[in-house]
């Protein structure tokens, strides 16, 4: 994976976590408020619960291992270690920082004898063993070979377990859409690193070549409420200026500029924001251990 993600999430890491909820949960993923939720706190941990609920779901037996490919400080590890108390749980990240910070919440957590975190990149980690599911949350993007990601999850995926992709999605093919939405969609990628956004349509296809089937397909974009906050509105002052200026590069303006992009396509529709799950075939030809 390619080192400016890795810088991105060193130099935005700390501040990612001040913000919202993610003091509390360790999280740095989307919050979302579908009905029912009131507080900043359970939106921050809404996908992990939806997450857990679909892993419960399609279980047949006792989930025993659980990999997040994109684990950032350890936030959705963390929830699920509580959700499936008899699994064991690894989780890699391409940031040293994050790797640094999630080492001391394992150790204050009491969660290092079940969890542990490495810095590794998940398109060619080898764990040596196979997981009842793999998560992803909003670290498919990141990828910039989509297709040696699936390579990897379908080596590491247990017979009949699952992939869950939480994650921003095109809504149609780039060529669809007019010259100022790819615009948008180009300061998106270029801000926030995320070489492999692209559709669910393509991912599926993808997906199944490498022995993955899409079961479920789940749009959450009404629950992200773009643009509600009072940051958003300096957010979207200030990206124009730092865009013009040639910032977009620099780890911190690129995610102000990526970010206002992101608001302004899930407004118009071009984004949204889905969880994926895929289903490994249940014959497997090759395991991690052979």
């Amino acid at each position: 994976m390619s080192e400016s993600v890795a810088r991105y999430y060193d130099r935005n890491t700390r501040r990612f976590l001040l913000v919202g909820r993610g003091a509390d949960t360790h999280s740095i993923h989307r919050e979302l408020w579908p009905p029912g939720v009131a507080s900043a706190r359970e939106a921050a941990r809404y996908v992990d619960r939806l997450i857990a609920d679909e892993i419960e779901a399609t279980a047949d037996g006792p989930v025993r291992t659980i990999f997040d490919f994109g684990c950032g400080v350890g936030g959705t590890l963390f929830y699920l270690a509580e959700r499936f108390a008899d699994a064991r749980l690894q989780g890699v990240t391409i940031s040293p920082k994050q790797v640094q910070i999630a080492e001391r919440l394992l150790a204050q957590n009491g969660l290092a004898e079940r969890c542990a975190i490495e810095r590794e990149d998940f398109h060619s980690v080898q764990l040596g063993l196979q997981a009842d599911a793999i998560v992803a949350v909003e670290s498919l993007a990141h990828s910039d070979d989509v297709d040696a990601f699936l390579s990897n999850v379908a080596h590491h995926l247990a017979p009949g377990g699952v992939l869950l992709v939480a994650d921003d999605f095109l809504a149609a093919e780039e060529t669809s859409f007019g010259p100022g939405q790819r615009r948008g969609i180009a300061r998106f990628r270029a801000g926030w690193r995320l070489p492999g956004l692209g559709t669910v349509e393509s991912l599926a296809g993808r997906a199944s070549a490498h022995g993955l089937s899409l079961r479920t397909d789940v749009d959450l974009s009404s629950y992200t409420r773009p643009g509600y906050r009072i940051r958003d509105a300096a957010i979207r002052l200030s990206s124009p200026l730092l865009e013009r200026l040639g910032l977009i590069g620099v780890p911190f303006f690129g995610n102000v500029i990526g970010g206002n992009a992101l608001q302004s396509g899930l407004k118009s529709g071009t984004i949204h924001y889905r969880l994926l799950v895929f289903a490994a075939h249940a014959q497997r030809t090759s395991t991690p251990n052979e």
